[in-house]
């Protein structure tokens, strides 16, 4: 049995293989982001693309994350937070990894939203810079939210 990289304790196919392989579609934010680490361990930034909606895929840099991913030595994942409301949702997670022998983590707030009943990557945001909230008279429509949330005012309170 080939435990899923994810850190589910579950078989890969029982578990993220179910979706990279296209036999079925996340049911959460959080399946689609472990399925979305289990990608890259397995260098299938196909499968990345996929998975992401504007504004991540606007800029997407396929070949450097190809790169990176190669590079990386997969060490875990762990959530440490989900929500969901309605077709929107985040994770909070850290992604360790090595690379060159030096321990390394990515620390982020994804959020996803459902277009068409598939869950998707919108954009990651900084747990520092989602915390921190901004003090100013005026708040412009595309500046981070005051509330914390790490959206855009225009897209969260304004």
């Amino acid at each position: 049995m080939k435990v899923c990289p994810c850190g589910s304790e579950k078989n890969y196919v029982a578990c993220c293989g179910r979706f990279i392989e296209n036999k079925e579609l996340p049911a959460t934010p959080e399946e689609l982001m472990r399925s979305r680490y289990t990608a890259y361990t397995l260098v299938n930034i196909p499968y990345i693309e996929e998975t992401m909606t504007s504004p991540a895929i606007d800029d997407f840099p396929a070949d450097e994350a190809r790169e990176w991913a190669k590079r990386a030595k997969w060490l875990k994942l762990e959530i440490i937070d989900t929500t969901v409301a309605g077709d929107e949702g985040t994770v909070e997670f850290i992604a360790h990894y090595s690379e060159k022998n030096k321990k390394q983590r990515l620390h982020e707030i994804s959020s996803f939203r459902r277009e068409h009943n598939k869950w998707l990557y919108v954009d990651g945001q900084d747990p520092d810079a989602v915390k921190t909230i901004r003090k100013a008279e005026h708040i412009g429509r595309n500046d981070p939210c005051s509330c914390g949330s790490g959206k855009k005012y225009k897209k969260c309170c304004g």
